[in-house]
This record gives C-alpha cells, sequence and structure tokens, in this order.
C-alpha cells in the first residue's frame, strides 16, 4: 500500500494511501495498514454490531457518538475516539478485542465491508449531507491535517473533489453506488440519516435513530442526547485523545463549523454552475433524500 502523491491539474499534490487504485489517507497506526487492510475480507462480526456508513465530512462523528450514547442507556460521552473504532483504522485483534455492543463506523465503499457484517444482517446506519457542504469541509480538512501535505487553494481544491482525487474517491461515485447496493440487499437492515435533518430536529432523528436500533429509551433521554452531541458543545469539550501535533499551528480541526449552508460562502456563481451540472448529470438515478437544491 504504497503512499503516493497525487497531483491536480495545478500541479499541487496530496499525499494518500493507495491499494488497488483506491485511495485512503495516511492512517498512524502501530500495525502494517497494509496487512490489515486487506486481510479485513474475513474478519468476524458479530450480530449485535452497528456499523455506521457516510463519506467523509457527512456527520460520521457525530451520529457515531449519538449511536453509542443509545446503546449504552445514557447521555454520556465515552473516553474513546471515532478513529479507534473505525474498520480502516483498525487492526483483526484489536477488532476482536472490542466489547460489545460495538458500534463500529468506515467511510468505505458497501462492498469493502466485510462480508461477515453482511451475512449476519449487521444494522447499518447510512448517512447524507449536502454535497457542497462536504467539499467545503473537506478543503479545511485536508489543508489542515499535516499527513495530507495539501497547500491548494479553494480554486484549485474543487475540481479535484468533483473528480474524486481525494481519500476514498469520488462523493458522487460514493452515494451512487451505496444507494444501488442498498437497494440490491435489502435483507440487510438500513437507516438514513441526513445532516440537515440532525440539525434541523435533533430530537425527532435520535429518536428515529433509537426505533431503528431498537433500544429502550424516553423523550427526556432523547433530548438530554441531542443536548450532548450538540456540535457547539462538542467542539467547545474538543476531544482529550485527539492529537493536536496532527494539525496545523497545533489546533485541532475535526470540528470546524457544523453549519448547513457554508458552502455560500466558498462557491462563485461559476463554480456552483459547475457543481450543479455534475451533480445533476451524475445523481440521475438516485432517490435517497440528498440535501440539495439546484
Amino acid at each position: 500500500m504504497p503512499v503516493v502523491k497525487v497531483k491536480d491539474d495545478h500541479g499541487k499534490t496530496m499525499t494518500l494511501r493507495e491499494v488497488d487504485g483506491f485511495y485512503l489517507p495516511v492512517i498512524r497506526v502501530p500495525y502494517d495498514q497494509e496487512k490489515e487492510f486487506r486481510d479485513r475480507t474475513d474478519w468476524t462480526a458479530r450480530s449485535d454490531d452497528v456499523l455506521i456508513c457516510a463519506y467523509p465530512k457527512s456527520g460520521t462523528h457525530w451520529v457515531w457518538e449519538i449511536t453509542c450514547m443509545l446503546l449504552n442507556g445514557n447521555a454520556e460521552r465515552i473516553n474513546l475516539m471515532k478513529e479507534m473504532a473505525m474498520l480502516e483504522c483498525l487492526s483483526r485483534s484489536a477488532l476482536d478485542s472490542m466489547t460489545s455492543p460495538r458500534v463500529l463506523n468506515t467511510h468505505m465503499y458497501y462492498g469493502q465491508i466485510p462480508e461477515d457484517f453482511k451475512r449476519k444482517q449487521c444494522k447499518i446506519v447510512y448517512i447524507l449531507r449536502n454535497p457542497r457542504d462536504v467539499a467545503v469541509s473537506f478543503f479545511n480538512h485536508h489543508t489542515r491535517l499535516l499527513d495530507y501535505e495539501y497547500s491548494g487553494d479553494w480554486q484549485q481544491y474543487l475540481p479535484r473533489f468533483i473528480e474524486g482525487k481525494v481519500d476514498y474517491g469520488s462523493w458522487f461515485d460514493y452515494v451512487v453506488d451505496w444507494e444501488a447496493s442498498m437497494n440490491r440487499n435489502q435483507q440487510n437492515p438500513a437507516h438514513v440519516v441526513t445532516y440537515e435533518d440532525l440539525q434541523k430536529d435533533s430530537v425527532n432523528e435520535v429518536s428515529r435513530l433509537a426505533s431503528f436500533l431498537k433500544t429502550e429509551g424516553t423523550e427526556t433521554l432523547y433530548k438530554e442526547i441531542a443536548k450532548q452531541c450538540n456540535f457547539q458543545k462538542m467542539k467547545k469539550e474538543k476531544d482529550p485523545l485527539e492529537d493536536t501535533a496532527e494539525w496545523k499551528d497545533d489546533k485541532p480541526g475535526m470540528y470546524r463549523k457544523g453549519i448547513v449552508g457554508d458552502w455560500k460562502n466558498w462557491f462563485t456563481v461559476a463554480q456552483s454552475e459547475v457543481f450543479n451540472a455534475v451533480y445533476k448529470e451524475r445523481l440521475a438515478s438516485v432517490t435517497l433524500p440528498v440535501p440539495y437544491t439546484i
């Protein structure tokens, strides 16, 4: 799994790992990342595992926190980073040592998830977010996290994002593939949530998720979980396990703004027109409620 410098049309490079043509972030782990990634195909699932699945910067951490609280039956944050429960960051031994119920997360495609999770029909929570806000958030992630070694500006970055020259590839390919995969595998329980609905009515979305997970809870618990998982609260409290040395100026950037519609502060009229045309063409077959207005 070589480390590669992926160049864009402006000559700017982004440091990524490549495995069989698929881009991953350069993940700091104390084991052979290539071996573990390739061996994941026969990893063993448990029937009560829950998988949080989303393209990067779509609200994975947010939904992961909520899900952990619902399964624990309380509104207390756990002393664990999302990355420590992320399939592409785990070794087999680390996965096997986790206590049940395991709330896992991934940015991989459906077809890349270990088959045992599908055979045992583990619950999947799939998150969607307006791709223009995803692009802006991912740009800030890529320019601030040192391992990417990326110095392009927004004008240079947007074509890269559209073309999928980033870790996990194209947002458009990801969303199209996930919908098609869920349609082909309807025996696997899946729950769809959008970042925007979580912002609009977090208590209702927590309640919907609780029903899907079949957890016992009350309206009071759902309100408390929504309060504890409020973006501004999580940003203020930060994550004590997050390594500030990985970020530019030693300032962690996992939590930035957490708002809906920040793309309007970044996209020019010309960029919006290009993005709208690509969206309309590439997502013509998608029927899920992607939060986007052309």
